[in-house]
């Protein structure tokens, strides 16, 4: 059997843009490293709900999203693009019936909403103020489970704002402030529990945090440190498994990546394990459909790693960790 996963990546020195690879489950290999779609540094891509559309972060004349159709030819198809920044955003998401799609800018500080039918339109866009000495740098956006309401994460100001979409209009509505200097970079909801786990990108940690589904807000819980004094704290993805037991994050500086276990009543973490890369900078990873493999990509090796997970008890072994993949940056199964 195998599985098809799409690489976003960045397109600096050898890559050309975004790329698919198959996965063989018997054989526990990469193979068939194919060139979808030739495109300017696509560093982070999103599917719908029904995977027959792929948004990827893009930059033509200026940023922006680009929008492709999995379903009509052997590799992916335009559909619809939309650039009006100077900078590319840095991550994007659909929302569950695919008319609207979210998308945080890094280097512009701002959330932008948009509309798709067909054509992407921009409905809103929230631009973050500068905090006293800090400058804003939003590093992700999402709906929440429900969709009630829209999160986003601004690392530079070391908060985690949700918003409420009153007709097209982002209305702010709760501000989490995280701990001083971490840099709150992506978020992952547990699938049963009011509990999110906040991967931070300057100390290279994880805040669990209660969260409150009827008014948005979030409350810290605890924290746990992916690195030590002495290593390199870079925090990079974070993936629950759907039943929540297990929690994996990635230290793109360490190049190691980490293994906890969720309580199944708190969902407060233990942690379980860690485990080398194999590559350098794994900013992102992401488990195969039927959780039994973790795909993990490296910007700076070019290099894929695959790892088989033990489903009882989330420990990885080996399985492959030369296979050839360009400036890889996000990883998603199709």
């Amino acid at each position: 059997m195998t599985e098809k996963f799409f690489l976003g990546t960045y397109t600096k020195r050898v890559s050309k843009g975004i790329y698919s690879v198959q996965l063989d489950t018997e054989k526990k290999q990469f193979s068939n490293l194919t060139l979808e779609a030739e495109i300017e540094n696509p560093t982070y891509l999103a599917l719908n709900a029904d995977h027959s559309l792929l948004a990827a972060v893009s930059k033509e004349e200026t940023g922006g999203i680009t929008v492709f159709n999995t379903q009509v030819a052997e590799t992916l198809t335009k559909v619809s693009h939309f650039h009006d920044t100077k900078a590319v955003p840095c991550y994007i998401a659909f929302n569950k019936e695919s008319n609207h799609l979210l998308a945080a800018n890094y280097h512009e500080g701002h959330v932008s909403s948009y509309k798709f039918d067909a054509a992407v339109t921009l409905t809103d866009r929230v631009i973050h103020p500068s905090l006293e000495d800090k400058q804003p740098h939003v590093h992700y956006t999402d709906y929440t489970p429900d969709e009630k309401w829209i999160v986003v994460c601004d690392l530079g100001s070391d908060i985690v704002v949700t918003y409420q979409q009153n007709g097209e209009k982002l209305q702010r509505v709760s501000t989490y402030n995280s701990r001083k200097g971490a840099g709150p970079r992506h978020l992952a909801f547990h699938p049963t529990l009011p509990i999110a786990y906040l991967i931070c990108e300057l100390n290279a940690s994880i805040e669990v945090l209660a969260y409150d589904a009827i008014n948005g807000s979030f409350t810290f819980i605890e924290q746990h440190l992916l690195t030590t004094s002495e290593q390199q704290a870079w925090g990079g993805a974070i993936h629950l498994t759907k039943n929540g037991k297990f929690l994996y994050a990635s230290n793109r500086g360490y190049d190691r990546i980490y293994v906890f276990q969720a309580h199944e009543e708190t969902g407060s973490l233990t942690f379980v394990a860690d485990y080398d890369t194999f590559g350098s900078v794994p900013r992102d990873f992401h488990l195969s459909k039927d959780e039994r493999f973790i795909v993990i990509g490296h910007q700076e090796s070019d290099n894929l790693t695959l790892y088989e997970r033990n489903i009882e008890t989330g420990t990885l072994s080996l399985c492959q960790k030369d296979f050839f993949a360009p400036e890889v940056v996000c990883v998603i199964p199709f």
